[in-house]
């Protein structure tokens, strides 16, 4: 009998529950197409918004629904590659190229040798990003700042080497601090057959934990020369580069993208660590 009445007084508190939460569904802001590619913040490494642009749907989308990077768009059943509209958490609307073959990889970054994007650029513009997302693209530290803040990522290079052939080297966390923080670079453990050169130290020093340098603000730790300015590209410079994939003089990684062995193109890509640190469950 004692059951019973629980379960009598249990049934008005969950449809109180069922119709509270489908008024505060009703109740969240929606924006309609248009809307979110004008809120999109960096709208302009787009070419064609209204064509290119995979996972936002005529009529209205709720903004907290939106992905907030491509693993999630990935999670959600998105696998064709290309534009998405991405939401971190507590932050603007993004556009991201999303390489969805392998699990849903964010692109920060694409260089291919040979193209005429100019990577001598000051901090404000590697700040907010430049290029074409579909093209030689650099996404902006202070988007990858917004994205690695909310979770453990692990990070990709992929390098297609003077012979044609894909390498690639990981890092098993990757985050970009704050801009008060000069950008700095946090890497964790390497794996790969493209070599390490951002970890190890070497005669040019390291580039984990390092700050970002551009012409105009120089952070590196070579106390003659201004290293973004001398080598043509903003990075995470220290005396100067083991590896730079920025520059207008071409891609360099130590003993796999060289002058004499030139790579053809290099990308930058990340998603969150499989093991997720924090909360202990899997992505």
């Amino acid at each position: 009998m004692g059951s019973k009445v629980s379960e009598m007084k249990l049934y008005p508190f969950l449809c109180f529950c069922f119709a509270f939460t489908l008024i505060k569904a009703a109740e969240r802001e929606t924006l309609t197409k248009k809307e979110v590619f004008g809120n999109i913040t960096n709208r302009l490494m787009i070419k064609d918004i209204e064509r290119e642009v995979l996972n936002i749907p005529e009529g209205y989308t709720y903004p907290d629904y939106v992905a907030k990077d491509c693993r999630a768009a990935y999670r959600h059943g998105k696998r064709q590659s290309g534009l998405y509209v991405i939401r971190p958490k507590n932050s603007p609307f993004l556009a991201v190229y999303c390489e969805m073959d392998d699990g849903g990889w964010t692109v920060l970054q694409r260089h291919s040798a040979g193209e005429n994007e100019h990577w001598s650029r000051p901090w404000d513009a590697y700040k907010y990003g430049f290029g074409h997302l579909r093209g030689d693209h650099w996404l902006g530290n202070e988007i990858m700042h917004l994205l690695t803040r909310q979770n453990v990522f692990i990070v990709r290079f992929v390098f297609v080497d003077s012979n044609g052939h894909t390498k690639h080297a990981d890092y098993h966390t990757f985050k970009v601090d704050s801009e008060k923080n000069g950008y700095a670079l946090r890497l964790g453990d390497y794996s790969g057959d493209a070599g390490d050169a951002l970890t190890t130290v070497g005669e040019a020093g390291i580039h984990d934990n390092m700050n970002f340098s551009t012409l105009d603000k120089d952070h590196d730790r070579r106390p003659d020369t201004n290293c973004a300015e001398y080598y043509h590209g903003g990075w995470w410079y220290d005396d100067c580069y083991s590896a730079l994939l920025n520059s207008d003089k071409g891609i360099y990684w130590k003993g796999l993208c060289t002058a004499e062995k030139p790579c053809k193109s290099v990308k930058i890509m990340i998603r969150p660590n499989p093991i997720n640190c924090k909360l202990g469950k899997k992505y």
